[in-house]
């Protein structure tokens, strides 16, 4: 966060208003002075050489620093500096920002219990203080996590009273549900409705259904039923509409109504099977001997990982009904594969196959069997001749296709390269309309240049030029024909194709290969000159004056502030919950403002910049993205015409202060880290991916465990660590680092190894016999490919920003 900024705004608002309220019982029981030392710091052994003195850093300073550290999730440097503030200075405003300081990088240290020690300690000293209402918010939290619920329930009530109107929707759910850890749920109905009524962007599904479990908690079983009853109908989603079920039975029991209850099991059972609640309305039939259909029941042990059971119930089914439509043959397949019982499994798909050729899942279950085949059993050859038995049977269906793209694929991986080149061919010609077909002219062309077939694979890169009319295929296309041009010795002809490519898709991936094969340097080569040097006040006066211009605004237009955005309850709850902490929620409301504003040039303008003061980057980037399209510049090769301050914001050195040590101790250039980091993450640390990658440099846990393993400068490691900036960084250059090592200094190895594991970067890499071009083209992932370009036209347009220009 811009801390300066914040801390002025609260002094301000300290010195215009007071608050009386008595703070002394907010935060729990009273801390002891134990609870609030002062860190010790093992002195440095004693130079040969006395050094000159350090000069005194003076409290501001040292608040800034450990704010600085802070943000970076360098807790160590923060309390220091924090606790240096309070013990050195006099300045009461100063005591209390320090002291705000030593509450976050307490809690956020997983310090709970000296979170609430410093909490305390503003609230005695400083009960007029402007931070004191976050500090309340934090001990909240605090207490929360020690099971302190109801000191927890007065610490957000503090809060509340001291900031209404932002958050309440938010704090009073969380009051809410201290309030039920605690046992009270005649207050935590009342606080869930406070909460359900106080405005937010989120919908209230699940606060709907605090309301009404809370209802039930207290007895008014009807009045729950009624709840869920008016969810249910309300929803669209299977897995609530189960819960809703599950709770409305056992409601239904709870009043004696065990007819209404069971119903309402055996209807979440029945409709929604693949939900967990209907697993556990599954169970409470069971004990109940409440007889319940083996599919159905199947289904839900399937869903929930009961495998053994599911197998039972389905076989149970398949007896008692040998003229069903199939769905259970197809379940009891997927459950012997989930029991690893793959010979058995394999049978199970050629019976569904032949049996149920009308079923929804028959072409998928072609390809789970061959998945299994070759995958599971090293039957590559088998798994290849059931894909090409379905193609050969049924050459119109919308899976023929695929399943001779995945054909081809197992026979390269089965070093059979020729076949593949068949089949891919074969693909390009018998569906030439299909999506797969370009795509598999340019792998077959790509394998016949590794086989050294370079007459084919001319052919072949010509006829895809053919194919193919968007600008970065053409690109592609003329790379590689100038490749195999080289190849033939026919240098003025590949000098041709390449300078084809290079104006085909301006700052593409191929494009910018095709340029670098020009001028012969190497990729991910080096800038001459590097100058991350900016003058953002300079720079921010520019873009604004090229704003008014370029979109007709009045002269006296004010792009200096918000303007309006300042009343928008969206802004003002997103920078409340970003003070807080609470990084994900501040984005999604900022990100709702900023998708309500993309048609106004001067408001993106506004909210870019509110962002990028903020640290928010991610959002900042989009808002920025936004002014260019409308102003007509989509693509990169035109915002280059905008003021360089856009430039700056979208491809900005951010994390400076980290990237550029860890770089230099890896031996990286810093803005290949910023190029890898902001495709990885965009700047946000605090984002995780749905493979569970965090920070950053989208580090995955297990990864991350292996490299705290590998270094002792991190002691106690979690996977919440990734999200602190400092450690993603550390942790980052060293991954890259060590993959770089292991793959003989080839960076694009190294990225595909980054992405899609080392393992396979050492398969593919050995595919690309260390030409670059080729070890792209060998990568199987296009979640990969499109990593490496990505990254790579990325770090180009660094270049070109900060660097020079080839």
């Amino acid at each position: 966060m811009n801390f300066k900024k914040l801390l002025m705004g609260l002094w301000i608002l300290a010195l215009l208003s007071a608050c009386n309220l008595n703070t002394t019982s907010l935060l729990g029981p009273t801390a002891t002075p134990s609870l609030s030392p002062t860190p010790s710091i093992t002195p440095s052994p004693t130079p040969t050489i006395t050094p000159s003195p350090i000069p005194t850093i003076v409290p501001l300073a040292r608040v800034q620093i450990g704010d600085d550290a802070l943000n970076n999730g360098d807790y160590t440097l923060a309390r220091a500096e924090f606790q240096g503030a309070v013990n050195s200075s006099s300045d009461d405003d100063l005591r209390a920002a320090a002291l705000w300081g030593l509450v976050r990088v307490s809690y956020e240290d997983e310090h709970d219990h000296e979170a609430i020690a410093f909490a305390q300690q503003l609230a005695n000293e400083y009960p007029n203080s402007p931070f004191l209402a976050y500090a309340h918010f934090i001990a909240g939290q605090a207490n929360t996590n020690i099971n302190r619920h109801k000191s927890a329930a007065n610490s957000y009530a503090a809060y509340l009273e001291l900031r209404p109107g932002l958050l309440e929707h938010y704090v009073e759910e969380l009051r809410g549900d201290a309030f039920v850890a605690n046992n009270d749920y005649a207050n935590a109905l009342i606080t869930y409705q406070a909460a359900l009524t106080a405005p937010s962007l989120n919908n209230g599904i699940n606060l709907e259904v605090k309301i009404a479990t809370s209802k039930a908690a207290i007895g008014d079983f009807a009045g729950a039923i009624t709840d869920y009853e008016s969810i249910s109908q309300r929803s669209n989603n299977d897995f609530i509409r189960a819960k809703m079920d599950y709770l409305a039975g056992y409601a239904h029991l709870m009043l004696g109504e065990r007819e209404e209850g069971y119903a309402r099991y055996l209807h979440a059972v029945e409709n929604y099977p693949l939900a967990y609640d209907s697993y556990v309305s599954l169970r409470e039939l069971v004990a109940a001997s409440i007889p319940v259909d083996d599919f159905n029941r199947g289904l839900a042990d399937y869903a929930a990982k009961q495998y053994d059971v599911a197998l039972l119930a389905f076989d149970r089914h398949i007896a008692d009904n040998p003229e069903s439509d199939g769905s259970a043959q197809y379940y009891r397949a997927k459950t012997l594969y989930a029991l690893g019982r793959y010979d058995e499994e394999v049978i199970a798909w050629s019976d569904f196959i032949e049996n149920y050729p009308n079923h929804r899942y028959w072409s998928e279950a072609w390809g789970e069997k061959s998945y299994t085949q070759w995958s599971d059993l090293n039957q590559l050859e088998t798994g290849k001749e059931t894909l090409l038995a379905f193609v050969h049977a049924y050459p119109g269906h919308t899976d023929a296709p695929d399943f001779l793209m995945d054909a081809a694929r197992l026979m390269e991986r089965n070093d059979k390269a020729e076949e593949a080149i068949d089949l891919w061919l074969r693909l390009s010609k018998e569906y030439p309309g299909n999506t797969l077909a370009p795509e598999a002219l340019f792998l077959a062309g790509v394998t016949s240049y590794r086989l050294g077939d370079y007459a084919q694979a001319l052919i072949i890169f010509q006829r895809a030029l053919l194919l193919n009319a968007t600008g970065e295929n053409q690109a592609r296309a003329y790379l590689w024909i100038g490749k195999a041009q080289q190849k033939y010795g026919n240098v003025d002809a590949a000098r041709d194709a390449w300078q084809q490519a290079q104006s085909a898709d301006p700052t593409g991936y191929y494009s910018e290969r095709a340029r670098d094969l020009l001028t012969g340097a190497e990729p991910f080569s080096l800038p001459n000159i590097y100058n991350p040097e900016t003058d953002s006040a300079t720079e921010r006066a520019e873009a604004a004056s090229w704003l008014r211009i370029t979109f007709n605004l009045p002269a006296e237009t004010d792009l200096g502030d918000l303007g309006t955005l300042q009343e928008d309850l969206r802004l003002q709850r997103g920078r409340e919950f970003w003070e807080l902490g609470l990084f994900n929620e501040a984005r999604l409301e900022f990100e709702s403002l900023r998708a309500d504003v993309s048609e106004s040039a001067a408001d993106s303008f506004r909210l870019a910049n509110y962002m990028l003061d903020l640290g928010l980057y991610r959002p900042a980037i989009f808002a920025a993205r936004q002014v260019l399209d409308l102003a007509g510049m989509e693509t990169h090769a035109k915002s280059l015409h905008a003021p360089i301050y856009f430039s700056h914001i979208r491809y900005g050195a951010y994390y400076s202060d980290l990237v550029i040590p860890a770089a230099e101790e890896h031996n990286f250039h810093p803005i290949f880290i910023y190029s890898l980091m902001r495709q990885e993450s965009l700047f946000e640390g605090f984002i995780h991916s749905s493979a569970g990658a965090r920070g950053l440099m989208q580090i995955i846990p297990a990864t991350g465990a292996n490299i705290a393993t590998s270094n002792s400068w991190l002691i106690e490691y979690t996977a919440e660590d990734l999200y602190r900036p400092m450690v993603s960084v550390k942790f980052g250059t060293w991954y890259l680092d060590s993959n770089r090592e292991l793959l003989d200094d080839d960076l694009y190895a190294t990225l595909a190894a980054y992405n899609g594991g080392p393992g396979n970067a050492i398969e593919w890499q050995a595919l690309g016999s260390g030409d670059p071009d080729l070890l792209l083209e060998s990568v199987r992932f296009a979640e990969t490919r499109s990593y490496i370009k990505a990254i790579y036209e990325t770090y180009n347009i660094y270049k070109s920003i900060y660097g020079d220009v080839q």
